[in-house]
């Protein structure tokens, strides 16, 4: 994405170059963003560092700013714009019950995106050693560093309790990985991405035509994706009398304003109880 611009002189890019660089690449308007905000951030550095003159204007942050929006999934090459899916109890049932037509990687990830309500960039990096029992129960401790709150200074670990399948899937891992990566990959990363797990999605919804020559199962359930399970969880919680701040700290969401300040309490004994609520109730709808 930077054939055109690799040799150029960084200091004599002009607005007219930044936007017509980045213009080119409007019709994928997620990688042109992502792009975008590299550029910005590498002037940045350069600028800081007196690698490039301190008159030198930053174009990549002004140009085509908030103009570079998804237009969201694409159904049979038609984009079926930006959706923020829920999926109802019978469609995750179907769900649940179908899992283990996926890898195990894929199940156990997915598993652990309902059971547990955590973003996949963390669940993808779990390890062996974040994991312990307490007591009668099984606890992760996902380190500040791997969280979205990293930047906070007012952040700290979050705490979840493992659930029901949450605590299966784990322990199984844990014994058999020991105390490194539980979603083990030969890749460069050294983990089971999460990428993968939603690429595995979409490859078996019945309107894929990824590798169409591969026979294989289908989802009975459409158009979703993994995250989408974590969106589920929090409005499962929600409906099943989960107060507002407890669903939220359960998501890794940090309480705002003074209350987030002043109110250091943990909440370690709520997420027990209503990811033990969660997990009763993916269990009945699993039944249907």
């Amino acid at each position: 994405m930077l054939l055109g611009i690799a040799d150029h002189d960084a200091a004599t890019v002009t607005r007219k170059i930044a936007f017509a660089h980045i213009k080119q690449f409007d019709h994928i308007p997620v990688q042109a963003a992502i792009l975008r905000k590299e550029l910005g951030a590498a002037w940045d550095y350069c600028l800081d560092s007196g690698d490039l003159p301190e008159t030198t204007p930053n174009w990549w942050r002004s140009v085509l700013r908030g103009k570079l929006k998804s237009k969201g999934r694409a159904k049979l090459g038609v984009k079926s714009g930006v959706t923020k899916r829920v999926l109802s109890p019978d469609e995750i049932g179907k769900i649940i019950r179908w899992l283990p037509n996926f890898s195990k990687n894929v199940e156990d990830m997915l598993t652990l995106y309902l059971w547990t309500a955590v973003r996949g960039a963390e669940i993808e990096k779990i390890e062996g050693r974040e994991v312990a029992d307490e007591g009668d129960d099984l606890w992760w401790t996902i380190p500040k560093r791997k969280t979205k709150n990293a930047h906070r200074d007012d952040a700290d670990d979050q705490r979840v309790p493992l659930i029901g399948r949450a605590a299966e899937v784990v322990r199984r891992r844990k014994e058999a990985y020991g105390d490194g990566y539980l979603f083990p990959s030969n890749s460069k990363m050294g983990y089971f991405p999460q990428k993968s797990a939603g690429v595995a999605v979409y490859f078996h919804m019945p309107y894929s035509r990824t590798h169409p020559d591969q026979q294989r199962v289908r989802l009975p359930v459409e158009n979703w994706a993994p995250h989408d399970l974590r969106r589920s969880a929090r409005t499962y919680l929600a409906s099943l009398g989960c107060p507002r701040d407890v669903g939220e700290v359960i998501l890794g969401h940090m309480l705002e304003g003074v209350e987030g300040t002043y109110n250091r309490y943990s909440f370690d004994k709520e997420r027990k109880r209503w990811l033990t609520e969660l997990s009763n109730y993916l269990e009945d709808v699993a039944k249907r």
